[in-house]
């Protein structure tokens, strides 16, 4: 696995469980907050996964 596409699905997984821990807690702000965090990590994973694929299906040259 690519180590920037892991550390990215790392960071995902860290918000996730960040996000459960505030959903038990109830704490409205940091459910939001980490929502839009949770979001936006997954908007760079789809980004990093698109442009692997683009840059594999390009012919080299």
């Amino acid at each position: 696995m690519h180590p920037r596409l892991f550390r990215l699905i790392e960071k995902h997984q860290r918000i996730d469980d960040l996000l459960r821990l505030a959903q038990q807690r109830a704490d409205g702000s940091d459910i939001h907050r980490l929502r839009i965090l949770k979001m936006k990590a997954k908007h760079l994973i789809a980004r990093f996964m698109a442009a692997r694929a683009f840059a594999a299906a390009s012919p080299a040259g």
